[in-house]
């Protein structure tokens, strides 16, 4: 965000109107991908849902050791899954931060109230 600021600073044959056009058109993008990377959160989580089902459903078939050895697996899978989905969703939130506070910086520019 300070890189914008100075941007808006130092360069004064910059139009502050392309400036926020870019800005906005970034925003958007922002939005797109984090609407993307919900999405993806939520198939993840659906997966680890469905594959719990799985899990139990095993879990009950018998004492076996081929099943406990895929049921440990599958846990092991579970795990990783629910870590990739943590993983995107402070994405998600970094992309929500950063489209805020262009948001913020756009509003200021166009109340004129940007600091100096």
């Amino acid at each position: 965000m300070a890189c914008i600021e100075e941007i808006a600073k130092d360069a004064k044959f910059i139009k502050i109107e392309d400036l926020l056009g870019l800005i906005r058109r970034q925003m958007e993008t922002e939005l797109m991908l984090e609407e993307k990377f919900r999405d993806l959160c939520e198939e993840v989580s659906n997966f680890v849902k469905e594959s719990e089902d799985v899990v139990k459903g095993l879990e009950r078939l018998s004492c076996n050791h081929v099943v406990k050895k895929t049921v440990h697996l599958l846990r092991r899978g579970q795990k990783r899954d629910l870590y990739k989905m943590t993983r995107l969703q402070m994405m998600v939130n970094e992309f929500q931060l950063s489209v805020r506070e262009k948001h913020t910086f756009v509003s200021k520019m166009n109340l004129g109230i940007l600091v100096d």
